[in-house]
């Protein structure tokens, strides 16, 4: 008798019930779901049958895994987007994977089968997000006074390795192609993160609506996604945006949501995003945020000012210029030339002929 979890995560209770007429012993099994709940409710029926074990039970040597990940939650100072990512990555996938373990008896090889598991699911890039935030909960708990675990048993594991070449943003060439290919809620997207420099998720683009826009000053009144910024920012209105801006307005009759699904508001331009790439023939990897990028690279280009630039993007300025500024090759070249120049640089003086070593007579 005992209890394991299955391949699809859940806790099973089996067992070997001897049929008296026949006296045949057929393997019994209990299902009780997935994750910590699972298990606990697996280990009750377990003791409550009082069968005779097999083998002892394993010793108990420290914490689980998922006790460390919700104390790691509750104590570190997270932005409210990055708690709100973690808190998903931990309920999906890694706590019913990793939860029930004691997190010092964690193997290379347990991360090992995490990372062929999620392989069939997700990209290299997003597994070894989830392993960050595996070492992080790890390294937090050693490093509590006094420690919940005394080291972390995988911190020397290596994870795979990311995708991290450089996206150049779009050109106008490619915003116009996509724009042709586009639903009118993802043209209308499109155009004010290319004009406005939108964070384009639910937070700050999706959720403009009618109100928030003031003719009087021509500025849209953005609220901010949670960075650690002002919580809401006016944005100016760019004026090639202003006419068609106007005419959505008559449209709308102005009121409720500026993008929209047939009146009704949207969460995600992401399928839109990508069966317009389709169709446009763009087959580089672009994503609707490389918009915000584009934003930021022209206007740091044009010589636009890094403060006003960080308060219209909601974001610090050295965030800009390490995250957003895609330099092109011609600002390199503006760059380069503006180092005075030496005026012998081109000289190449006969270096003197060296006296021969010996005695003189």
């Amino acid at each position: 008798m005992a209890i394991r979890m299955l391949k699809d995560g859940r806790w099973i209770c089996y067992y070997r019930e001897r049929d008296t007429d026949t006296g045949k012993a057929t393997e019994r099994r209990e299902y009780f779901g997935r994750g910590v709940e699972g298990q606990k409710r697996a280990q009750a029926r377990h003791d409550a049958l009082h069968l005779a074990k097999r083998r002892p039970a394993r010793r108990h040597v420290g914490p689980v895994f998922a006790d460390l990940a919700r104390s790691y939650v509750q104590t570190q100072h997270l932005a409210m987007s990055t708690r709100d990512v973690l808190r998903y990555q931990l309920e999906a996938h890694i706590i019913p994977y990793f939860g029930h373990r004691d997190a010092i008896g964690l193997r290379f090889h347990d991360l090992d089968q995490y990372v062929h598991s999620r392989r069939a699911q997700v990209q290299d890039s997003t597994i070894r997000r989830e392993l960050t935030a595996i070492q992080a909960i790890l390294n937090a708990a050693v490093s509590r006074n006094p420690p919940l675990i005394p080291a972390n048993p995988v911190r020397d594991y290596k994870k795979p390795k990311a995708y991290d070449a450089i996206i150049p943003p779009p050109s106008v060439d490619e915003v116009e192609r996509i724009l042709v290919h586009s639903a009118d809620h993802l043209r209308r997207a499109i155009v004010l993160s290319y004009y406005l420099g939108l964070r384009p998720g639910a937070v700050e683009l999706l959720s403009l609506t009618w109100p928030a826009v003031s003719w009087e000053s021509e500025a849209i009144l953005v609220t901010s996604a949670h960075k650690g910024g002002p919580t809401k920012r006016a944005v100016p209105i760019h004026p090639q945006l202003l006419p068609t801006l106007t005419g959505w307005f008559a449209t709308d009759d102005g009121h409720g949501p500026i993008i929209h699904y047939r009146g009704k508001p949207i969460q995600s331009i992401k399928t839109a995003w990508r069966h317009a790439l389709k169709h446009a023939k763009i087959t580089r990897r672009l994503r609707p945020y490389d918009l915000r990028h584009a934003f930021a690279t022209a206007a740091l280009e044009r010589d636009a000012d890094i403060k006003a630039l960080s308060e219209i993007m909601g974001s610090r300025p050295e965030t800009l210029m390490r995250t957003y500024q895609h330099v092109s090759h011609r600002l390199r070249i503006d760059t380069v030339a503006k180092i005075p120049g030496l005026t012998i640089c081109d000289q190449n003086p006969q270096k003197k002929a060296a006296p021969k070593s010996g005695l003189t007579y």
